[in-house]
C-alpha cells in the first residue's frame, strides 16, 4: 500500500501580556530574555497560521515574552530556511515548517544542506486533509468526482500551495491511483487558494482539518473525503478516501518547529518541553481535536529529526514514481 506523511508547518505570533507568569523551570538560565522570531515560509490564513497563533498566544502568556511571526513568503519557503540557517544559533529565532523544508530537501532548492544546517526541535500536530469541492461543482462523493474527471480530462483544476508543495504531491498520487487527470493551479501558500475555492474559481483542493472545517460547515466547499485511515469525530458523516474509491489513498500532514543548527541542547529541549506541554493542555486539546487535529508527543528531537529524515525518504520514492516536478 502507497502512504505517504505529509507535514506542513507551524509556530507563530503574538506579544506577550505582561501580568502571567514568572519563568518556567524547564527552560535554562535565563532564556528566554528576548523576544523570539518566527519565520515561516508561507501566507497567512492557512492551517499553520490558525495553529500557529494560537499556540503563539500561550507561548508569550506563559513566558511573559513577545513571539513575533514573520512570514516569509518564496516559493519552496527558502528565503525563510535561509534566514534560519544564517541567524545566531540563541534560541530566538526558529523555524516553522514541515513538509515544506522536506521537500524542499527532496527537490534540491536551497544553496546549503538543510538537514545540516536545520535542527528540528519538535512535532506540534498531525491532521489529515480534507478532500473538498465548491458547493457547485456537482459531485457529493468521491466516485461522482473521478466519474466527472474522467468525463472532462484536464478541465478541473485544484489548487495548491505553490509547485512541489505536500497539497500537490498528494493531488497527482491521487490522479495516479484513481485514474484521471485534473489541472494544478498553484498558488503562493495555502490560505491564498481558499477564496478562489470558495468563489469557484477553483473546483477542488486538499485542505488541512484546521483551515477546512469551517468551510465545510458554513457551506463553502463540500467535503467528499478524509485522507486518513479512520472517520474524524468531528464530521463523522465524512468518509474516508479509502473507503470511499482509492484503496491505496492516505496521507496526514503534520507541524513541526526547527532551529538554527548549534543552537545550545538544553535551549532545544526546553522549547520541545514547553510547547509539547501548551500542546497537552486540556482545552488546547479539545480545540485541535475540534479541527480535527491532535497534538504529538511527547517526542524527543532526536525522535522528530529521525521521523523527517524517513518523511524525505518516502517524499523521493513518491517523487519519483509519480515523475513529479516542482514545476508540473
Amino acid at each position: 500500500m502507497k502512504r505517504i506523511v505529509l507535514a506542513g508547518g507551524m509556530m507563530l505570533l503574538v506579544a506577550a501580556s505582561a501580568a502571567l507568569a514568572q519563568k518556567p523551570a524547564g527552560l535554562p538560565g535565563s532564556y528566554p530574555s528576548k523576544p523570539v522570531r518566527i519565520l515561516i515560509g508561507l501566507s497567512a490564513g492557512g492551517g499553520m497560521d490558525i495553529l500557529s497563533r494560537t499556540l503563539g498566544q500561550r507561548l508569550a502568556e506563559k513566558w511573559n515574552t513577545a513571539i513575533v511571526v514573520e512570514n516569509r513568503l518564496t516559493a519552496g519557503g527558502v528565503v525563510a530556511m535561509d534566514m534560519l540557517a544564517q541567524s545566531t544559533p540563541d534560541g530566538y529565532t526558529w523555524l516553522a515548517s514541515g513538509s515544506q523544508l522536506e521537500l524542499s530537501v527532496v527537490f534540491q532548492r536551497a544553496r546549503f544542506d538543510v538537514m545540516k544546517a536545520i535542527e528540528p526541535v519538535v512535532q506540534m500536530t498531525s491532521q489529515p486533509y480534507l478532500l473538498v469541492v465548491n458547493a457547485a461543482v456537482p459531485v457529493k462523493t468521491v466516485g461522482e468526482l473521478i466519474a466527472l474527471a474522467k468525463a472532462k480530462p484536464g478541465e478541473l483544476n485544484y489548487s495548491s500551495a505553490g509547485p512541489g508543495s505536500a497539497g500537490h504531491i498528494g493531488h497527482e498520487l491521487f490522479n495516479s491511483l484513481a485514474g484521471v487527470k485534473m489541472t494544478h493551479i498553484p498558488y503562493r501558500g495555502g490560505g491564498a487558494s481558499l477564496t478562489d475555492l470558495s468563489s469557484g474559481r477553483v473546483q477542488l483542493s486538499f485542505l488541512t482539518t484546521i483551515s477546512g472545517i469551517n468551510l465545510v460547515k458554513n457551506g463553502s466547499v463540500r467535503a467528499l473525503g478524509i485522507t486518513s485511515l479512520k472517520r474524524l469525530d468531528s464530521l463523522p458523516d465524512v468518509p474516508t478516501i479509502a473507503e470511499a474509491g482509492v484503496p491505496d489513498f492516505e496521507m496526514s500532514n503534520n507541524y513541526g518547529l526547527f532551529i538554527a543548527a548549534q543552537t545550545p541542547p538544553a535551549i532545544i529541549a526546553g522549547i520541545n518541553r514547553e510547547v509539547t506541554q501548551v500542546l497537552q493542555l486540556p482545552d488546547m486539546k479539545a480545540r485541535l481535536a475540534a479541527d480535527g487535529a491532535e497534538p504529538q508527543g511527547p517526542h524527543t528531537p532526536a525522535q522528530y529529526r529521525a521521523q523527517v529524515e524517513q518523511h524525505i525518504k518516502r517524499f523521493t520514492e513518491v517523487v519519483k514514481s509519480a515523475g513529479i516536478t516542482p514545476d508540473s
